[in-house]
């Protein structure tokens, strides 16, 4: 009996991990947020562009407005939706709170922006670094909920394919 119920598991276990490992490459596709995730990842290089603008000695305004309008743009699509970015927005507590975090924040940081001077800028930065933790944050959060995702995929993948198909094991044990 304890050699049935080895080899049991052994074939329960190859199987599901083969089966995982198979299924894994669709379910990116399937995550309505995977685009939403990608462009708030892509908001901390915004960030960095605005921040290295800040860092020159003479400032590309014309730059700098691109950078800002981009962010902002894709920070509100992130929260309201995009058809144009094809963002969805979000209706998930947690990372509409972080959204909305950063937008107070970044609505402060935009009016420091469009009247740079030397002596707001170090304030405009140290702004930027709150700026990308919080985006950090929002990120970490679109993470655990594609996380969340592929496990609930994965879990309905696996009952499916047991509950549709139509094998049997046979086991054999030799005395």
């Amino acid at each position: 009996m304890k050699t049935l119920t080895k080899v049991a598991t052994l074939a329960l276990i190859l199987g599901t991990n083969t089966l995982l490992a198979y299924d894994d490459y669709a379910l990116t596709d399937n995550y309505k947020l995977l685009n939403d995730m990608k462009l708030a990842q892509k908001q901390q290089e915004v960030i960095v562009n605005i921040n290295n603008q800040l860092n020159k000695n003479i400032i590309d305004i014309k730059s700098l407005k691109n950078a800002q309008e981009r962010f902002n743009r894709v920070l509100i699509g992130l929260s309201n939706g995009d058809k144009s970015l094809n963002l969805k927005g979000t209706n998930i507590d947690e990372i509409q709170l972080k959204l909305s975090e950063v937008q107070k924040i970044w609505k402060i940081e935009k009016s420091m922006l469009d009247s740079i001077t030397e002596e707001n800028k170090e304030k405009a930065i140290s702004k930027l670094n709150i700026i990308m933790l919080k985006m950090s944050e929002t990120i970490a959060l679109y993470n655990k909920s594609y996380e969340r995702f592929k496990q609930k995929s994965k879990i309905s993948s696996i009952v499916n394919r047991h509950l549709h198909s139509n094998q049997i094991f046979a086991f054999n044990t030799i005395q």
